[in-house]
């Protein structure tokens, strides 16, 4: 599993693909904001990255601004959770940032989603502060 950089062409199964990902979220009565927004701007600024052959297995947007990155999403498709997808996304997250000479990545995740927040901690992520609904987070490189 290598990601790549994300094909225009491949912006609305990117969406379909987020939006699944998080409405087991919203079945359980969770608010989200818009999670599958501005992908035709995140691909043409090169900030997404994939998975999978056939189909898009999975997704990460990632904003690269030394010394700092912002993850601003992980999804990983309903038929492929629980392979460990999400933390080798996460992983890729952390190597691109660090080959750009980046000292810190962050991110922010809403405080409904424990067990996204759980993973993050078990990838060395540390909590930086709360705003409103959101869980900021950070792991310096």
């Amino acid at each position: 599993m290598i990601p790549r950089l994300a094909h225009a062409y491949e912006a609305e199964a990117i969406a379909r693909l987020i939006d699944a990902a998080y409405q087991p979220y919203r079945d359980q009565g969770v608010v989200l904001p818009d999670v599958s927004g501005g992908i035709d701007r995140a691909i043409a600024a090169g900030q997404i990255w994939v998975t999978g052959r056939a189909e898009v297995q999975g997704v990460l947007m990632l904003a690269l601004a030394p010394p700092k990155a912002h993850l601003m999403n992980v999804a990983v498709s309903p038929d492929a959770r629980g392979k460990g997808l999400g933390g080798k996304l996460i992983g890729h997250a952390v190597a691109l940032a660090k080959e750009v000479g980046c000292e810190e990545i962050a991110l922010a995740a809403h405080v409904d989603l424990t067990e996204n927040i759980a993973l993050y901690q078990h990838l060395g992520w540390e909590e930086a502060g709360r705003d409103g609904n959101r869980v900021m987070m950070k792991r310096r490189l």
